[in-house]
């Protein structure tokens, strides 16, 4: 399937520039009409009634459409990172011209209903309130764009022109922050050391064993697929983990197995270049944005609610085990392999870590994850945490941060991820959760880490709002039954 789009990351920041206007319109004209009773005994004295909003809403159907044209007109959607004067500049340019254009349209059609100091008012009040929404538009896209999520690690195959040239639009793109991990080439002694600033880490032959093991994002072919020995199988093996790979400006259309989705061929502009992008994980940008702002909202208010339950959690842990923090640091590996540290509370005895290899032998879990029901580092206190799940609370700060969301795939420890077979390795290139389908179903009657593995990927392959939402319903029994005995 192939289709055209637009680059991600430039179109999630244009989107949130429009819905900055959309909210600077809607508020600028209600706040006009409140404080217009103020105002207007100094402008034209003498008793008036306003009447309700609803009289004057109609003009909204003007308005809308054509601030938003003029505002798109003078390119305030296009550049997410103008200098605020020319953000002023352009933005009264616009009220200007849309007072006029709005004067010419009331007369022409006689519109003597259509309050004009109404009408003044909302392009007075405009230039502040969308210049305070633009602002704030711009922390949170600040704030979005620094998470380790939102900079993709990107290897670069080729070491030539064309490889130089993407790197170098790739580092001035105004949209975008990337980071270039380096380039491979199928012949690495005729290579300079390094290419634009990023260094030559040796053949394309190293790829597949690189993007398993290091924190990679995206693949960029910088030169002709047929140039590279076993390019179709390299594409295929970073498709298999989850990994987008983009053709400058080749496009080849791998053959995945049964069990992946067929591969997706988008052609699109990344950095200023055409591009074709290959990806078999299809989540739209409605969907993460949603999934976010539920993420954000949910553990805004459960860490607020709980705030006593973690009190006393707190208090119990320090009075029944006394020589180790609260929170256990947990040190894991998140959405294509990057590293965070989320927080648990702390359910073993201190010299946990310490006592871990006398106890690899007892794994109940076959893989490379290590699970034992009986662990004799978990305290009794610990235990009844676990059971109940009251462990995992503290990850709602994870997931308020961006770390983590809702549902997901369960986070892993990266000396466990560096034992993934490689079609295990595809569990790890969505964003991890605190609940998953393993852990409503059966998660302490599970043994097997590939059935695990599985049932990550049946959910990364048909994620969705809805499936997101019956996952977490579920989680609710789950949780009550007291099914967290690990």
């Amino acid at each position: 399937m192939t289709r055209q789009r637009q680059s991600e990351q430039g179109l999630s920041a244009r989107h949130a520039l429009v819905l900055a206007d959309l909210l600077s319109i809607f508020a600028s004209f209600y706040l006009s009409y409140r404080l217009l009773p103020t105002y207007r005994p100094y402008l034209r004295p003498g008793e008036f009634s306003e009447g309700p909003l609803e009289v004057h809403a109609w003009m909204l159907l003007l308005i809308v459409p054509l601030w938003l044209a003029l505002l798109r007109r003078a390119g305030l959607h296009a550049e997410t990172r103008m200098a605020w004067r020319v953000v002023l500049g352009r933005t009264a340019q616009v009220q200007l011209m849309g007072l006029a254009l709005l004067s010419v349209v009331f007369f022409a059609l006689k519109m003597q209903t259509a309050s004009r100091l109404l009408v003044f008012g909302y392009c007075a009040m405009y230039v502040p309130v969308s210049l305070g929404l633009r602002w704030l538009a711009g922390m949170l896209l600040a704030a979005h764009r620094g998470h380790i999520y939102s900079i993709p690690n990107i290897l670069v195959v080729g070491t030539r022109k064309r490889a130089a040239e993407f790197i170098r639009r790739v580092r001035h793109a105004e949209d975008m922050d990337c980071a270039v991990l380096g380039c491979v080439d199928p012949q690495p002694e005729q290579a300079p050391a390094e290419v634009e600033g990023a260094p030559v880490l040796g053949s394309t032959a190293l790829l597949r064993e690189y993007v398993f093991s290091q924190p990679v994002d995206m693949v960029v072919f910088a030169m002709p697929p047929d140039q590279v020995p076993g390019a179709h199988e390299l594409i295929e093996a970073a498709v298999e983990l989850g990994l987008r790979v983009l053709v400058v400006p080749d496009v080849y259309l791998p053959r995945m197995g049964y069990e992946l989705d067929a591969p997706e061929v988008a052609l699109e502009t990344f950095a200023g270049l055409p591009v074709a992008a290959i990806s078999t994980v299809r989540q739209s940008w409605v969907y993460l944005a949603t999934k976010r702002a539920a993420d954000v909202a949910v553990s805004v208010a459960a860490l607020a609610l709980l705030a006593p339950v973690f009190a006393v959690i707190a208090a119990l842990i320090k009075l029944t085990s006394p020589g180790g923090p609260v929170f256990f640091r947990w040190q894991v590996v998140g959405k294509n392999k990057k590293p965070f540290v989320g927080y648990k509370f702390r359910t073993m005895s201190p010299d946990a870590e310490q006592r871990k290899a006398e106890l690899l032998a007892q794994n109940e879990m076959d893989g490379p994850v290590f699970k034992m029901k009986r662990d004799p580092r978990i305290t009794w206190l610990g235990r009844g945490l676990r059971r109940w799940s009251l462990d995992e609370l503290p990850q709602l700060w994870s997931v308020l941060r961006g770390d983590m969301s809702l549902v997901g795939p369960r986070p892993t420890f990266k000396e466990e991820a560096d034992r993934f077979e490689f079609w295990q390795r595809r569990k790890l290139c969505v964003k991890p959760g605190i609940t998953c389908l393993w852990q409503v179903n059966g998660r302490n009657h599970i043994s097997s880490f590939q059935e695990w593995a599985r049932m990550d990927l049946e959910y990364i392959k048909r994620a969705s709002m809805w499936t997101d939402f019956k996952i977490l319903l579920q989680t609710i029994p789950a949780v009550l039954r007291g099914r967290g005995a690990y």
